[in-house]
């Protein structure tokens, strides 16, 4: 009896998680997210060109929400974005839980951890967006908190042996960023590759993904770099990469390359919005 009623409770759960995937407001909400989020790289891509002219723009993430939640009405645009990003989060919480209409054991296993993926990027934006919102945070507070940190992590071998996996992390996911767009992997989030808009969506991803690849992967060497110098400014993340570039003779090419490759994968989650892959296989 048990057993059928856990059978019922888990049916009664697909069947909620069946009729949340086929409301068409549901999917529009959840694939503004990718759209939302190309406009915050391409507000960062701005920031980056704009650094390049020697303005004192940030380009980072916390930069952007700073500025966006300064702005009148931004509170209001932060909201609606991370209504946007919990969508997605949930969409993809679903398809994990109770995904099973796969071809194959080899995609099954490819579509769950690309969920995964997404739940741990979009849920994150989503819990940042909020805070910034609410006015709990900004770029100063934030880079701040990350020098105590690291600070305190450089203290012992263990800290600092911890750092150093962390920039491993990041850089490894960079890398999987440059070899997606290598690849061109990013196809098979498209339901679209030929024609105009297709092919130009597909020249998109490519660029942005080695651009932001790149940029992470450049995140990632800094914090390593950071356990070995003890500069704890060098791991603040993708703001100490462009103060970085920009201290280089050939800074303003680099930001104006990066900022660019950002705002070209900005462009390429607005075509995902329109026309990528959404998983519904429950």
């Amino acid at each position: 009896m048990t057993s059928s009623r856990h059978s019922a409770d888990s049916m009664d759960a697909a069947d909620l998680a069946d009729a949340a995937s086929n409301s068409r407001t549901f999917e529009t909400v959840a694939r503004a997210a990718f759209a939302v989020n190309g406009v915050l790289h391409l507000l960062i891509g701005y920031a980056a060109i704009r650094l390049a002219s020697g303005h004192g723009a940030k380009p980072s993430q916390a930069g952007v929400l700073t500025a966006v939640a300064n702005e009148p009405g931004g509170a209001f645009a932060l909201w609606v974005a991370a209504i946007t990003f919990a969508a997605l989060t949930i969409w993809h919480a679903l398809e994990l839980c109770f995904g099973r209409g796969y071809r194959s054991t080899y995609r099954r296993v490819m579509q769950k951890g690309s969920s995964v993926g997404l739940i741990l990027i979009y849920g994150a934006l989503a819990i940042v967006t909020v805070r910034y919102a609410l006015g709990g945070t900004n770029s100063h507070k934030s880079n701040a908190r990350k020098s105590d940190l690291s600070v305190e992590l450089m203290q012992t071998l263990a800290g600092r042996l911890f750092l150093a996996a962390v920039g491993a992390t990041i850089f490894g996911i960079g890398v999987f960023f440059v070899v997606k767009g290598l690849r061109r992997a990013h196809r098979k989030n498209l339901k679209r590759t030929s024609g105009f808009f297709g092919r130009t969506a597909v020249v998109l991803g490519m660029i942005g993904y080695i651009a932001k690849g790149l940029v992470i992967c450049s995140a990632g060497m800094l914090v390593g770099y950071s356990t070995i110098t003890f500069e704890p400014a060098k791991a603040e993340g993708i703001s100490t990469v462009f103060r970085t570039i920009q201290g280089q003779p050939t800074g303003p090419a680099g930001l104006v390359a990066a900022g660019l490759g950002l705002a070209s994968y900005g462009l390429y989650l607005g075509c995902r919005a329109r026309f990528g892959t959404m998983p519904n296989d429950y």
